[in-house]
């Protein structure tokens, strides 16, 4: 590993990387931290390369062996102060959908491949029914982000400039972290909102009624879901739910699919996931995940790791009642 400054990334080296922004002031620390956990990483990696390059206020992970960086993230996490690391949802940055399309040449890695079917599904989507027929499902949640950018990747490379349709279904007992990360998400795409409250299936009905033309929704459900395991690509709702197509790109990727992808290209995500939530429900029935709990070697303190620590995957709802 080398920490240094003002240089190019080195994209081209590495498949992996994180980038990760602190306080300007925490600058000194950082470095200093970064040297120790270089040490620790390669007490149990020593045949795996990375870099890490410190810029003005933030520093990039490289490495060929995603699980190397995730020791990494771990480490910086348990070792540095409360507010030294900036998270994502805490910073504007644009995303580059040319590196979302490119990762699919990366045939040989889970996520590559997840990419790549998540992009045909949605063109398949496009050239069925038409960006003018379908609505995006969107509730905040990491899923549906993940979501969210593919289409976006999709549409940028199609020239589509029109306002994405999206849907958000709102519960009466929503976390306000939700709420706020939904509309800041408006904000940066423009997206063409409408909000139901209440009851689910009325209000979807009432929605078709007076929006006829839309025929399809794309939906973030996975087949690790509860309920999912049976769900195809391309489905029609159930018997006595209004009549939609349910389309479902991701339904292959599993909980570290997701994660890998959000950190991979630095995109913000609702910020109660960096307190322990690995799953977002209704506010009364959501709590940090049990699994994520730790004690914290500078104070003592009980806390719980970011949600994209989570080491046990099929404990991700474990969070909620």
């Amino acid at each position: 590993m080398t920490i240094m400054e003002n240089i190019p990334d080195p994209e081209f080296k590495y498949v992996f990387k994180r980038i990760i922004y602190f306080n300007s002031h925490c600058k000194d620390l950082i470095i200093k931290t970064l040297k120790v956990i270089k040490d620790e990483i390669l007490k149990t990696n020593s045949c795996d390369t990375f870099d890490c390059i410190v810029y003005t206020d933030s520093f990039g992970i490289y490495c060929n062996n995603e699980s190397v960086i995730n020791q990494f993230e771990r480490f910086l996490v348990s070792k540095l102060p409360d507010n030294t690391l900036i998270y994502p949802h805490y910073i504007v940055n644009s995303v580059n959908f040319e590196d979302i399309r490119r990762f699919q040449t990366h045939t040989h890695l889970p996520l590559g491949r997840c990419i790549i079917e998540a992009i045909q599904v949605i063109k398949e989507s496009i050239d069925k029914f038409t960006m003018q027929n379908i609505f995006l499902s969107f509730n905040g949640g990491k899923d549906c982000v993940v979501l969210l950018y593919l289409l976006q990747a999709v549409l940028d490379e199609l020239k589509y400039n029109e306002r994405i349709k999206a849907v958000y279904f709102q519960s009466e007992d929503q976390f306000s972290e939700e709420e706020d990360y939904v509309q800041s998400t408006i904000n940066r795409f423009n997206l063409d909102l409408t909000i139901i409250k209440g009851e689910l299936k009325s209000g979807l009905q009432e929605f078709l009624k007076e929006n006829p033309q839309f025929c399809a929704s794309i939906i973030g459900t996975r087949q690790s879901d509860t309920g999912s395991t049976k769900l195809q690509f391309f489905q029609k709702t159930d018997p006595g739910w209004p009549v939609l197509v349910r389309v479902q790109p991701l339904l292959h990727w599993n909980y570290n699919n997701i994660w890998s992808f959000l950190r991979q290209f630095s995109i913000p995500y609702c910020s109660l996931y960096d307190k322990g939530y690995t799953s977002l429900g209704n506010k009364s029935k959501s709590h940090p995940n049990p699994n994520l709990k730790y004690l914290d070697e500078n104070t003592g303190e009980v806390k719980y790791w970011p949600a994209f620590l989570l080491q046990d995957s099929k404990s991700e709802r474990e969070n909620r009642l």
